[in-house]
């Protein structure tokens, strides 16, 4: 911008006293003098965030709220280091910031760091921030007073502070603009979470004290929030501030992986190819070379340089989160193998049927099929239930499972083991005030030996309902106790089932309460969350487990009872349908075309969400010119 430009933009907006930096120009040797430093995701993303040209001279911002995740060392620190000043100085640049935003003469304007800890936030404000400060040649001309030493006070009454997530942090502040710092590392009780807590609390002050009365068609602020912060699981803080901002037209999301912190350009031959493979997120498995042309915009699908490998291929759990930024669904997932869940849906539909839906959606009083369990759908073989009892409409909702070994298959350690077949799901969850009645849980029960459903004995986990099991034995059913808090063996033989491939269910959706607008697919939603709390199998904060504790409950009756074996059939691995450890190229491609619903990132852009209809699997249509021959 010329002189002639700058004198017109200054006529323009007669508030300023000089017209605030562009980022690009921040980042140079008038100011902070660090851009031959700066990557070029993080150039991107500030960007992103404060606009790329001229500033528009009404906000400091171009978006009200922001996010910046994704891998570990992309930069999040840097950039939270150059935020805060680059704010403090668009607001020096002001005549009279206090007149600007309507505030009493002397008010305070504060640039607010929170971390997990005050002493945390102190060490990113002196460490990095002041770094830049005292670097600049810009700062130079407004110095900060020297003798705070646990803030950053600049003339005209603009401050920066570090806080942690304590309410009386920000108590006393006309909080402009703030960062909160590693979003998913803040303390969580029962009552709250104090990283919630914190955003909530700047968020309000923020647009308490600045309101933009320049655009009419919208309430909204002039200052910014940036939320910065690895996702460290799909169900945390930052999963859910996610999801949420990814919806606010005046929000700006970056997830950012490693390499793209750095740029391609390292990655990059002279002759612009990438040195990259393709890699399935899903099935955490390397695809091979010829398939790349094929999967470039795939969901579930990503390009990774082969710098990486390595890391892919030896731990791809930590190497997704790490590197790539795709948190897993539980901080430590107790089913790994995300893919295999699905499988045993796309299984059951493959034996029953597209068109078989054996329960309804409706969360509080759902409703069973006609035909099942009738003649023609199910046979002689014995049955087991288990009911995971719930009661109130404030705690866990009721799930009920039951299943039946269809025949016994041939295990990769060369031993018989039951192939389960989970005949039915179903979930009950109470009306708000409401409770779900024990005699609707029984009444399931009694209704599918009425239709022919050889059930021959329910458990359930705890002894609190004398009444329902003097019921059941009056009915000849055998009852028993199969605890899932106190035991993880349940579980064990579910994951076993679930990774041998010898499990199948029906695909279940339903709402997870009365008024929810999203349905869910409860059963694949609660197993890709478990996590091993190291005494128990457990599900994540605001999650559940009931249908899945029906299910674990029901496979490891029919895993330790020998009874429900008697007279079936073997299937060895040189049968029909072998037994397998691993999956050829052949079956990859046929899995590429097998149709499914979903996958493990539910509500995570650029992947199949939870409840998301989906053409298949991967969505990825495998021309017959590039198969095998």
């Amino acid at each position: 911008m010329n002189l002639a430009q700058e004198v017109k933009w200054l006529r323009d907006h007669p508030h300023f006293r000089e017209r605030p930096a562009t980022i690009d120009e921040f980042l140079g040797e008038n100011y902070l003098d660090i851009d031959r430093k700066v990557r070029k995701g993080v150039k991107q993303a500030l960007k992103d965030v404060f606009g790329a040209g001229i500033p528009d001279g009404e906000r400091l911002s171009i978006v009200e709220t922001a996010m910046i995740t994704g891998a570990i060392g992309i930069g999040k620190t840097t950039i939270a280091s150059i935020a805060l000043p680059y704010m403090a100085h668009w607001v020096l640049c002001l005549n009279d910031p206090q007149d600007y935003y309507d505030l009493l003469p002397g008010s305070r304007i504060a640039f607010m760091q929170m971390s997990t800890s005050e002493t945390h936030a102190r060490e990113v404000i002196f460490g990095d921030i002041k770094a830049r400060v005292d670097a600049s040649k810009w700062f130079r001309s407004w110095p900060y007073d020297p003798k705070f030493t646990k803030s950053i006070r600049f003339p005209k009454d603009i401050w920066i502070l570090p806080g942690d997530s304590a309410e009386t942090t920000f108590e006393g502040y006309n909080i402009l603009g703030g960062i909160l710092d590693e979003a998913d590392s803040h303390k969580v009780t029962k009552e709250k979470d104090y990283a919630e807590q914190g955003y909530n609390t700047i968020q309000s002050r923020i647009a308490s004290r600045f309101v933009d009365n320049t655009d009419k068609d919208r309430e909204g602020h002039k200052g910014l929030l940036i939320l910065i912060g690895q996702m460290k699981k799909a169900t945390g803080f930052a999963a859910r501030k996610y999801e949420e901002l990814m919806k606010d037209p005046h929000a700006h999301v970056v997830r950012m992986t490693i390499w793209e912190s750095f740029g391609w350009d390292r990655y990059t031959n002279s002759d612009g190819t990438r040195r990259s493979f393709w890699y399935d997120i899903d099935r955490k498995q390397i695809l091979p070379e010829w398939l790349g042309p094929e999967v470039q915009t795939r969901d579930k699908i990503i390009e990774v340089p082969k710098a990486f490998i390595q890391q892919f291929k030896n731990q791809p759990e930590k190497a997704l989160r790490d590197l790539a930024g795709i948190p897993p669904n539980a901080e430590d997932p107790f089913i790994s193998q995300v893919y295999k869940i699905q499988d045993a849906e796309t299984r059951w539909v493959a034996s029953y049927g597209e068109d078989k839906v054996p329960v309804d959606d409706n969360c509080t009083y759902p409703s069973i099929a006609e035909w099942v369990g009738t003649p023609g759908h199910t046979d002689a073989r014995k049955r087991t239930s288990h009911i995971d009892i719930g009661y109130s409409s404030n705690g866990d909702a009721a799930g009920i499972a039951i299943g039946h070994v269809r025949e016994l298959v041939e295990s990769s350690e060369g031993d018989l083991r039951p192939y389960i077949v989970i005949d039915l799901l179903i979930r009950f969850k109470a009306v708000s005030g409401g409770e779900v009645m024990l005699s609707d849980l029984r009444r399931v029960i009694y209704e599918m030996k009425a239709r022919g459903m050889r059930i021959d004995k329910v458990t359930m986990d705890g002894f609190e309902s004398t009444d329902t099991r003097q019921q059941f034995i009056k009915r000849k059913l055998r009852v028993g106790y199969v605890s899932m808090d106190r035991n993880k063996l349940p579980y064990e033989d579910l994951r076993e089932a679930i990774y041998e491939d010898r499990i199948e269910w029906p695909p279940y959706f339903t709402y997870l309460a009365p008024g929810s607008a999203e349905r869910v697919p409860i059963l694949r939603k609660e197993l890709m969350g478990l996590s091993d709390v190291g005494n128990k199998i457990d599900h994540p904060r605001d999650g559940s487990k009931d249908v899945a504790d029906a299910v674990a409950g029901v496979v490891t009756t029919l895993m330790a009872d020998t009874t429900y074996r008697k007279g079936l059939s073997s299937r060895r691995n040189d049968s029909e349908q072998p037994a397998r450890k691993s999956k050829s190229l052949e079956e990859l491609l046929s899995d590429f075309d097998r149709s499914a619903d979903g996958g493990p990132f539910g509500g995570m852009p650029g992947m199949s969400g939870i409840g998301a209809s989906a053409p298949n699997t991967f969505g990825i249509a495998v021309p017959d010119r590039l198969r095998p021959r």
